[in-house]
């Protein structure tokens, strides 16, 4: 059964940009038993412990790093997905203002024409210069001559008010125009900063993406040495590590029940979601862990409301992610490296920590609706 001795693959170091990232690769390379050594081992009490104490400890430290990266590519995968928005909402402020500036200046063409017309029509009438009129007038002409000068009166008038009104329409014009030109220098620059964000994210998530392959390889074998020296199953152990992990933690499964909500978010560099395939697989895991069918409608409520199934839901409010809105997501490591992109992943962890934690999906389910949280 031997396999030779593996040696874990660091491919942070190979990935500079990650450095910039926040994530600190592992001083040395792990050494992994081989079957042989974990064979070895069995007939010797203490040989036994020795290796069950030493394949722990590799677990524990191959956990952290798939979470160490998975957590890093879900933080900018956050980031990027505010940033875009921030800049969406820019976008949608400058159009808006640059739509108003294009009306306000047609209400202002249409003030200075009427403005115009008037000044016009006063000139035509006489009003330009009336003293020769006036010096000519005879006696019986006297009250055709108040009538006229009452009517250019009021066109006088009418042409002071469109003068106000065709300066006030100049005023908006003007002054939308100048807010549409900084809104769209707004919009310019979170652009610019949402595409920043977008390649940090996607470099951190090519990142995570590079290195599950090595690390699921090395956690199943992991697993299946440790199972074996310990004549007890993968799915045990890995429940075990469970609930070491999530304690008396509260919420420790569970984002709250807004999952499904606005609060949610897709940050890039993740699998196509496919919460149908999702919800087969959890019923059959449902199945092959003894539950009846009853237990189906509870499990499909909860993660319904936690995050509409989605293998990338992610909380910016709370931090859970995933479908089983993990808290954070990188608990699910325990169960597999690709935890951040794999439904299956995520319902074998959640499943598993149901089970432990409240002994099946219904009363998890009950205890959600009483309190908020799983």
């Amino acid at each position: 059964m031997g396999i030779g001795r593996v040696r874990a693959v660091a491919l942070v170091c190979a990935l500079g940009a990650l450095f910039g990232l926040g994530v600190t690769a592992p001083a040395h390379a792990a050494e992994y038993p081989s079957w042989d050594e974990v064979e070895a081992a069995r007939g010797n009490a203490g040989a036994t412990a020795a290796t069950i104490a030493n394949l722990s400890a590799l677990l524990d430290g191959l956990q952290a790093e798939a979470a160490s990266l998975g957590d890093v590519a879900v933080a900018r995968g956050a980031e990027a997905e505010l940033a875009q928005q921030q800049a969406d909402r820019a976008a949608s402020v400058a159009s808006s203002l640059s739509d108003q500036a294009d009306a306000a200046a047609k209400v202002a063409t249409r003030s200075n024409a009427q403005a115009s017309e008037i000044a016009a029509a006063l000139y035509r009438s006489g009003g330009a210069d009336l003293t020769g009129t006036l010096l000519l007038v005879s006696a019986k002409d006297s009250e055709g001559l108040l009538s006229r000068l009452g009517s250019l009166d009021r066109v006088g008038g009418r042409l002071t008010l469109a003068l106000e009104s065709a300066q006030v329409d100049r005023n908006q014009a003007e002054a939308l125009s100048q807010q549409a030109m900084v809104a769209k220098s707004e919009r310019d620059r979170l652009s610019a900063d949402a595409a920043t964000a977008l390649a940090t994210a996607q470099t951190a998530a090519d990142a995570a993406n590079a290195a599950v392959a090595q690390q699921q390889a090395n956690l199943s074998q992991l697993y299946e040495q440790l199972a074996s020296l310990k004549n007890t199953t993968v799915e045990l152990e890995q429940q075990y590590r469970i609930g070491l992990e999530s304690g008396n933690d509260p919420g420790a499964g569970g984002g709250g029940g807004d999952g499904g909500g606005g609060g949610v978010i897709t940050p890039p560099g993740s699998d196509v979601n496919d919460p149908t395939a999702a919800r087969y697989f959890a019923f059959a895991q449902l199945s092959a862990m003894g539950f009846g069918e009853e237990q189906y409608s509870c499990i499909l409520w909860l993660w319904n409301r936690e995050s509409g199934w989605r293998t990338n839901a992610y909380n910016a409010s709370s931090g859970a992610y995933g479908i089983p809105q993990s808290l954070p997501g990188s608990k699910m490591a325990a169960v597999g490296a690709d935890w951040r992109t794999n439904y299956q992943t995520q319902v074998r962890w959640g499943l598993i920590y149901i089970q432990g934690r409240y002994g099946s999906p219904c009363d998890a389910w009950a205890h959600s609706e009483a309190v908020g949280w799983y």
